[in-house]
């Protein structure tokens, strides 16, 4: 197995990224969160706001496939950003 990570994802928040880092750990593909937010500012600059959800690089195209069927499945349920059914 390879030492070197690659990001599978960029979100705006740190607790979107920690729950697309949990739902990857539940179907046993290791990850790490990277925050690159700027804290002391109250608005995001450009990469000074991202934050990186990464897995190994060996694990990458599992990751993306894992994510791809949730965000799928998300899809297909009808629910909007909100969480309500259209």
């Amino acid at each position: 197995m390879s030492d070197a990570w690659e990001t599978v994802r960029v979100v705006g928040t740190e607790e979107e990224a920690a729950l697309l880092a949990g739902f990857l750990e539940e179907s046993d593909i290791p990850s790490e969160v990277e925050s690159l937010r700027f804290h002391q500012e109250p608005v995001n600059f450009g990469s000074l706001g991202e934050v990186r959800v990464k897995v190994p690089a060996d694990r990458l195209e599992e990751a993306e496939a894992v994510l791809g069927a949730r965000e799928e499945s998300f899809a297909a349920s009808g629910d909007d950003e909100s969480g309500e059914s259209e």
